[in-house]
This record gives C-alpha cells, sequence and structure tokens, in this order.
C-alpha cells in the first residue's frame, strides 16, 4: 500500500487571532488513527487499507469540518463543547440510550456525553460550539439571562426544522473561502447557533423562549427604523432605546440577537450615517460641497473618523467619491 504523509494546512490569521483552517489527508491507516486519536480521543480504525481527510474552519467559538473516511471505525469520543453532525450514509452512532445514523437525521452532542461512533466509508459536516460562547448567544437571543443550555434529546424537533438547520448547514458551507474575515465569520456563526437552538430541543418551555426571541426581534427593528429615520441628528444610543421602549442593555440584548452586518446600537448608528454621507457625497457637487460639511451633517465632528470610518466601509476615502 502506498502511503502519504498527512497534508496540514493553517490559516494566515492564526498568529494575530484565533481563527484556523486546517487541513489533514492521509491513506496510510496507522497515521489516520493517530490523528484522529490526538484530535477526539479513542479511535480504533479497523482496516488494513483505506484513507481519511478532515478540513476544519473556525475559531474558539465555533467550527465546520468535514470528516471524509474510506474505512471503517469506532471512535469513543468524550464531547468537551457542543457537537451537531450529519453524514453520507454509513455513520451509525449511540449516545447514552440514543443512537442512530446522522445519515437519516442529524444530531446532537453535548458537553459530558461519551459518543460511539460508527463510521464506514461516509463523509461527516460537524458543526461545533464552545460551550460557554453557546450559552451566551442563547441568553441574547432570548432575552434570559438565567438560561442554561441543554437539549432533551439528540434528534431535532420537527421534520421541517430539520430541513432548516441542514439548509443553513449547506448555506455556512458556501461561506468557508471567505471565513478568514472576522465579520463574515461572525454572520456565519450567528446563523448557524440560531439555527441550532430553534431546531434541537431545548429543555424548558419553547414558547416562552419563543415569545423572548419575537420580542428581541421586534425591538431590533424598531430600533434599526428608527435610528435611519434620526441618523442626522444628534441621537445617542440611549434615545434610541427610549424611543422603542426598552433600556439601553436590552437594546444591546436585541442587537446581539439579530444583528447581521454589525450587532450593536453603537455600529448600527455610525454604519447608518456613513451610508447616509455616501449617498451625499455621490450626489454632490465637488466646486460646492466639502467634506466636512457632509460630515457634520451626519453627525462626524473629526473629520479623521468620519474618513476612518468612510474609507472601512467603501475602501475608498470620501475625497475620492465626492470628486467622481
Amino acid at each position: 500500500m502506498s502511503t502519504r504523509t498527512p497534508v496540514f494546512r493553517r490559516g494566515p490569521y492564526l498568529a494575530m487571532n484565533d481563527f484556523f483552517d486546517t487541513s489533514v489527508r492521509t491513506a496510510d491507516v496507522a497515521e489516520t488513527q493517530a490523528w484522529l486519536q490526538a484530535q477526539y480521543g479513542h479511535v480504533d480504525v479497523q482496516a488494513d487499507r483505506g484513507s481519511f481527510a478532515e478540513h476544519a474552519v473556525g475559531d474558539a467559538t465555533f467550527s465546520i469540518r468535514r470528516l471524509t473516511w474510506q474505512c471503517r471505525a469506532e471512535v469513543i469520543y468524550e464531547a468537551d463543547r457542543f457537537y451537531f453532525a450529519t453524514s453520507s450514509p454509513g455513520y451509525g452512532w449511540t449516545v447514552g440510550k440514543e443512537s442512530g445514523d446522522y445519515s437519516l437525521e442529524p444530531g446532537a452532542v453535548q458537553p459530558g456525553q461519551e459518543l460511539v461512533g460508527r463510521p464506514h466509508d461516509t463523509a461527516l459536516q460537524l458543526v461545533a460550539f464552545d460551550s460557554a460562547w453557546m450559552e451566551e448567544a442563547a441568553r441574547a437571543i432570548y432575552g434570559d439571562e438565567s438560561l442554561t443550555v441543554r437539549f432533551a434529546a439528540a434528534g431535532p424537533v420537527s421534520r421541517r426544522m430539520r430541513d432548516y438547520w441542514l439548509a443553513t448547514l449547506r448555506w455556512a458551507l458556501t461561506q468557508l473561502p471567505i471565513m478568514t474575515e472576522p465579520l463574515a465569520r461572525a454572520h456565519v456563526r450567528r446563523a448557524l447557533v440560531a439555527a441550532t437552538l430553534e431546531t434541537f430541543p431545548l429543555v424548558g418551555d419553547p414558547r416562552e423562549r419563543r415569545a423572548s426571541a419575537l420580542e428581541q426581534a421586534s425591538i431590533y427593528t424598531s430600533a434599526t427604523a428608527w435610528i435611519d429615520d434620526h441618523a442626522s441628528l444628534a441621537i445617542t444610543v440611549d434615545d434610541a432605546a427610549r424611543a422603542v421602549g426598552t433600556s439601553t442593555e436590552g437594546l444591546r440584548r436585541a442587537f446581539a440577537a439579530n444583528g447581521q452586518l454589525v450587532d450593536t446600537p453603537e455600529a448600527y448608528l455610525q454604519a447608518a450615517r456613513v451610508s447616509a454621507a455616501h449617498a451625499d457625497l455621490l450626489d454632490a457637487d465637488p466646486a460646492c460641497v466639502t467634506i466636512d460639511e457632509v460630515a457634520a451633517r451626519w453627525g462626524f465632528t473629526d473629520r479623521s473618523a468620519f474618513v476612518a470610518a468612510y474609507r472601512a466601509a467603501y475602501g475608498v476615502a470620501p475625497q475620492v467619491t465626492l470628486g467622481r
């Protein structure tokens, strides 16, 4: 049998933050077993020949992993975080008294649980969430600072929600090439955790959580509309919170739970002002309008702060847009 040394790639930003992009590929059974045991605990590869590959992308809060098995194995793993998996035919599993096959429906493994997996010529797709981060995200989404994340069962609450989770995961996999960007990664992470919390049966009253989530979404929608309408005025986040009938902390929780491109009201207010300034610069006559005038119109008293915010949003200095 020919063997290959595992190919290992690391994302270019690992030295600057906790982002990682790692890959391994090997056709050697001993190398496969050594890698898997280092990553996942006890693994017994039950084959004389075969191949294995894994690609993992993420950071300290979450990761997306794709594992391809061209062999038969048994994996015994005590989870230290939340895992949610789906596969092609050939990945049977047991967690406590529950068992199934990830090709039939996705399943959850919770911190402290022991997974016994039996992959056989299959491809596994896996989403992992850090326990503390997932609990923090759930508390923001449902507006409940006392919420403890625990799932009542391994499988989805319904077939419809199963399909929703699988569709969200398929979309997330298309975003892997841009996951080096923190904003893109945060967007993917937020979509995945929201879909996961709705798809798998959290312990507690789902009606109360759903009502709280709807209230959070309503606060977010009302606040963004109010900020858009008043962005030219000297408003603050406290003003926005009062306008929509919540506290400043309540407003921040609503943005953390529902924001897509930005997840704080301060960032949304700045983005709204920069966007409005951009529209003014496009329409302005450079012979009659200055950058300082446009910046001041939209609440920027510091020219350098406006230029930095504009460049971050549009990739060029505002003077370039004004001069077109």
